[in-house]
């Protein structure tokens, strides 16, 4: 076990919360000393593909650089443009919300393994022009503290060697896992028991053209899905039930999950039947996957006296429905990042310019900002759960009811 230098902060975790925190804190205060750990495969699939339009300012504040790169990206064909939202709450008819009715433009669906590396190679390239920061590829594994600093051991995929990291200030940015705070003592609280079933879908070149660019959410008895087109001729599938409800079983194969789609949602299912659709072939991966998807919050998500944070998934997550995952992420890391600069230095005027762009730098404590995430929350959930008013149905009644 080899043991490695002190650095201000250490984070956890290198998706697009972790990334904003480092980004925001480097922009922020640039001689913090940060390592930033992250263990993702950017070559398998990931879920969370919806980008909001507005995101943009967002990630103009941690880098300028990033929303040209983005749509560069785009236009080359890694990701696709979000032309607007569509949704079925149990009616025969369609509301829709045209991207052209929004004053930031179109949103994306991303290849989310491509954005969280282009939002990593930012944090490489800011670790280049600023020496103490560094990006690890490995795994985060145990946490400890002495007298005067963190301990924390990761095994790094290069080397194949475990090493023991120092810091001042350990960020928990891990997802929905929370591998730190757990090891902290912290729990994570869950408010209901959503899943989570998806499935890739493929076409072929000789298949009809696929134009509708639209996410489109459409309700059931027991659930919803959702779906919206990928980049390379692929389209995904999601559907969200309560681990109770009787379909969370059958969804978990892809006949049953099929059965569900073709004979509950008509509109999302002629999507995949018009475009002759099949199931994505890939080896060593199986559809449909399941992932936790309910709303949950860390209690405590914070302690400035032990000095840690959690971000993003980590401190709180969020029922997709409200449509607050990938943006909250960016804002909290880009929030807490700015809060940490100004505890690092003692000058804060030095960092007083920062918050443009969307971030404000109104003096808050973290605990302050979780509660104002949390309220947001709250209402569009609350919001989104009352169109649906036709289904007679326990999962339904479960969320009117809370």
């Amino acid at each position: 076990m080899d043991s490695e230098q002190l650095y201000d902060v250490i984070i956890i975790g290198g998706g697009p919360a972790g990334c904003a925190t480092a980004l925001s804190l480097v922009r922020s205060k640039p001689d913090t000393s940060f390592l930033l750990v992250d263990d993702a495969d950017p070559s398998k699939f990931k879920i969370g593909e919806s980008l909001p339009a507005d995101t943009t300012r967002i990630l103009a504040y941690l880098d300028p650089d990033l929303p040209e790169t983005l749509e560069e990206d785009t236009d080359s064909g890694k990701h696709v443009y979000c032309t607007g939202n569509a949704s079925v709450w149990n009616t025969s008819d369609i509301h829709e919300t045209d991207s052209i009715m929004n004053p930031y433009g179109m949103g994306l669906h991303l290849d989310r393994a491509v954005f969280d590396e282009l939002l990593r190679e930012s944090v490489r390239a800011i670790s280049h022009d600023q020496k103490p920061g560094h990006v690890l590829h490995g795994s985060f594994t145990a946490v400890a503290k002495d007298s005067n600093s963190w301990l924390v051991s990761v095994d790094d995929v290069g080397s194949g060697k475990t090493i023991v990291y120092r810091s001042n200030w350990i960020i928990d940015a891990s997802g929905r896992k929370a591998s730190v705070a757990q090891k902290l003592g912290a729990k994570t609280v869950k408010q209901d028991s959503l899943l989570a079933f998806y499935t890739v879908f493929a076409v072929s070149e000789h298949s009809e053209v696929d134009d509708d660019h639209r996410t489109l959410i459409e309700a059931t008895p027991s659930g919803w899905f959702y779906t919206s087109q990928l980049a390379q001729n692929r389209r995904v599938v999601v559907y969200h039930t309560d681990d109770k409800d009787p379909s969370s079983k059958i969804a978990r194969k892809i006949d049953g999950f099929l059965n569900l789609l073709h004979t509950q949602a008509r509109f999302i299912s002629s999507i995949i039947q018009d475009a002759d659709y099949d199931v994505l072939n890939e080896p060593g991966t199986n559809y449909p996957k399941c992932t936790a998807a309910g709303s949950s919050n860390l209690e405590p998500a914070c302690d400035d006296e032990s000095r840690w944070y959690a971000v993003g998934d980590a401190a709180m997550a969020f029922d997709p429905l409200s449509s607050q995952g990938m943006i909250t992420a960016l804002k909290m890391g880009s929030r807490l990042g700015l809060e940490l600069a100004r505890v690092l230095d003692s000058d804060t005027q030095a960092v007083s310019e920062a918050g443009r762009d969307g971030v404000t730098t109104e003096r808050r404590t973290m605990a302050d900002v979780y509660k104002a995430v949390r309220d947001d929350y709250d209402s569009k959930k609350i919001y989104y759960y009352s169109q649906v008013r036709r289904f007679d149905t326990d999962f339904w009644k479960r969320r009117q009811g809370a």
